[in-house]
């Protein structure tokens, strides 16, 4: 197999994760020394039961019901670690490589991809509250990107935390560590349909949870109308639940992004992770720390490797 073949999984989740939080945005690289885990100011942000106020209307009472079942459903457990089968679909490739994700809550999240066969680690991609870190083990380089300072987040109050639950498939409200009470009275939910959605409109950014009879989240969807910087969407969905930690979470994520802001030429992909026997286990290193042999590049220059790879 090629070397680019072999990179490929990697570069297109990178692509997908770097162009959602980069629309009409320009990347701040940090320094090892001022990118570190803020863990301990983030530890009020498991999942714990809402109370909501009672609101007058009839139809409002259910609305209300129905969206703290949705919330109430979100996994509780402190980590998740699984064996998964990563699938990239862009352009004429279509991939299929393993590797291992592992999150642990309000801390990390990380995807590690393997040379089929091998078995040998490709790269791996991790998020913490503080920065991206994307790290090409072929080729010995890195991108360490402080997502913090991006403007463009900033504005529209995505962080860490959205991210974080995209992946745990739970509702979020951006800007935000945990749901309120007063958050969630935010939101808009059509109960005649089904799946009945949840929506939530924040300057360009629009928000869209599906749910079903049981207040599972299936799919997330989310816009950015970004107008002369073009437009990014990202759908997220969900199947094959299980139960882990006695509470329902997907086997199956599914990760489909639509972007005209790569110089207003449309870009389409589509990436699979299917977990295999996942589980709660919390025992392994919560961050990754990059060998001197590594060189560290741009994002800019990230960013073009990685679609030079996924035309």
């Amino acid at each position: 197999m090629k070397k680019s073949a072999r990179i490929l999984p990697l570069a297109a989740l990178a692509a997908v994760m770097l162009l959602v939080s980069s629309c009409g945005s320009k990347k701040n690289l940090v320094n090892d020394s001022s990118a570190k885990a803020s863990v301990d100011a983030q530890t009020s942000a498991t999942p714990q039961p809402h109370v909501l106020p009672a609101p007058k209307e009839a139809t409002d009472v259910k609305k209300v019901n129905f969206i703290q079942r949705v919330a109430d459903n979100a996994l509780t457990s402190a980590a998740i670690s699984s064996k998964i089968k990563f699938n990239i679909q862009t352009g004429s490739k279509d991939i299929t490589v393993p590797g291992t994700l592992r999150m642990k809550r309000d801390e990390v999240i990380r995807i590690h991809l393997q040379i089929p066969f091998l078995g040998s680690e490709a790269g791996r991609l991790e998020f913490t509250p503080d920065y991206v870190l994307i790290l090409d083990r072929l080729h010995k380089e890195y991108v360490k990107a402080d997502y913090n300072q991006v403007e463009f987040l900033k504005r529209n109050g995505l962080t860490f935390h959205s991210l974080q639950a995209l992946f745990w498939n739970q509702l979020f409200m951006p800007g935000k560590e945990q749901l309120s009470a007063a958050d969630m009275q935010q939101y808009e939910v059509n109960l005649q349909s089904s799946p009945s959605p949840i929506t939530l409109q924040k300057g360009k950014m629009t928000y869209t949870w599906l749910t079903n009879s049981q207040a599972q989240i299936e799919r997330t969807s989310v816009l950015y109308a970004g107008g002369k910087d073009g437009d990014t969407k990202v759908d997220v969905s969900y199947a094959d639940f299980l139960t882990l930690g006695a509470k329902p979470f997907p086997a199956q994520i599914g990760i489909a992004m639509t972007t005209t802001a790569i110089k207003g030429k449309n870009k389409d992909m589509k990436l699979n992770i299917t977990l295999n026997n996942p589980s709660t286990d919390g025992n392994w290193e919560t961050l990754t720390e990059v060998s001197k042999k590594f060189t560290q590049v741009s994002v800019d220059d990230a960013i073009g490797k990685i679609m030079s790879l996924t035309k």
